[in-house]
């Protein structure tokens, strides 16, 4: 199955999620103040730059540019670009910088609101598709559809799109317009469409009875809600009858550490939930929070774009014997970014760590091998009927009541 990229538009970026991103991230803390870093990098045998040094390089480039350059950049553009490039020093593919405007757009992606239209997009190798529709949205209202492939945003269009680039003139001020134009499957013509921006609480999950005795929860992505929304909608489904749960992580890019272990303690009661090594540190374990919301049966869907924290779930249930995992194997993502805030009110996020599952199996470039291996094209999700991920999950579960 072809990976891709996706990210949440309300527009919302998945974590992390990140502005942009997360092809699947998990966050780990957002760190206000900096460790030691000289001793740090000491044990680590790395050289730092002496005290005072880069700073006077960085200004001394700076007057030089102010002085004589034909066209002086902006003190923004120079900041943006000098920051980006000790970032870029790191080869961190995902090492990023995050101007004031996008963190606090990054902070609200954590807490599950959004300015925007209501749907999910992924990139299709360089193609932009909108994955998800949600449902009450300006986008459903509009008639944006899932498989629509995005032409052009606002008048502008590329041959190459970056992800970033499509959600970034997507996403804006709130009563704002954004014009969207789409290639629609069985239309001969793009589609054009006009959708006013509104604040929007992205449904985090999805959740409903398939039959009469299989509750099926889909998650979108780890956030602050992610764990509270889950339990929630395990009490309903029980309600409705349910006698096990299908938690589908499919195309679930990750988001926050915190919520992954949240969500893992709703099924395991105790125990390590994940392994983490740090540069310099002994191994960090986190452990499960107590206090299981359910033992019914459980399956875990996954797929080639369930990444990080996603990947943290279904490993940890995995280890435990607590859920059988079906579908594809998962992204193999196992690293984990910091976002640290700085003091003009931007951020930058970079990984600090690898994570490994609770028997110390390592995901990075491996990723979760499930259980019970059904490969699928995505575009079958959306029909039940053609889902034969999940009607496998369903059969599997219903084998265990």
């Amino acid at each position: 199955m072809q990976r891709f990229l996706k990210a949440t538009i309300a527009v919302s970026i998945a974590v992390l999620i990140g502005v942009g991103s997360f092809a699947g991230g998990a966050m780990y803390e957002r760190l206000r103040t900096p460790p030691a870093l000289a001793a740090s990098a000491a044990k680590a045998g790395v050289t730092p730059v002496p005290s005072g040094k880069l700073p006077a390089l960085v200004k001394e480039v700076e007057d030089i540019i102010v002085r004589d350059a034909l066209k002086p950049s902006s003190e923004d553009s120079m900041t943006t670009n000098a920051i980006d490039g000790l970032l870029n020093s790191l080869g961190d593919t995902y090492a990023m910088y995050f101007d004031p405007k996008a963190n606090t757009e990054l902070r609200m992606d954590s807490k599950g609101e959004f300015f925007g239209v209501g749907m999910t997009v992924g990139l299709r190798e360089t193609t932009p598709t909108i994955i998800t529709v949600f449902k009450g949205s300006p986008a459903e209202k509009a008639g944006l559809k899932a498989g629509d492939q995005i032409v052009a945003v606002d008048g502008v269009s590329k041959k190459k799109w970056d992800l970033d680039d499509v959600v970034g003139r997507i996403r804006g001020p709130i009563d704002t317009k954004v014009t969207i134009r789409v290639a629609r499957e069985g239309s001969a013509k793009p589609l054009t469409f006009t959708i006013t921006r509104a604040r929007i609480s992205i449904p985090n999950i999805m959740s409903d009875m398939v039959g009469t005795d299989v509750g099926h929860i889909r998650l979108m992505q780890f956030n602050d809600k992610s764990a509270e929304d889950i339990g929630k909608a395990m009490v309903e489904l029980q309600g409705k009858g349910a006698k096990g749960f299908i938690l589908d992580l499919r195309e679930n890019p990750g988001g926050l550490l915190s919520a992954a272990v949240q969500v893992s303690s709703l099924y395991i009661d105790s125990g390590v939930i994940v392994r983490i090594d740090q540069r310099g540190k002994p191994e960090e374990r986190q452990m499960a929070v107590g206090g299981t919301a359910t033992d019914k049966p459980l399956v875990v869907l996954v797929d080639n774009n369930s990444a990080s924290a996603s990947e943290i779930v279904a490993g940890a249930l995995q280890d435990y014997g607590r859920a059988v995992i079906v579908g594809e194997k998962s992204y193999g993502k196992g690293s984990v970014q910091t976002i640290r805030d700085l003091s003009n009110g931007g951020a930058v996020k970079l990984t600090t760590a690898h994570y490994l599952t609770p028997k110390s199996r390592v995901i990075n470039g491996k990723g979760v091998t499930p259980d019970v291996v059904v490969k699928m094209d995505p575009k079958l999700q959306s029909k039940p009927a053609t889902d034969t991920q999940l009607s496998r999950a369903v059969a599997i579960l219903r084998g265990k009541f």
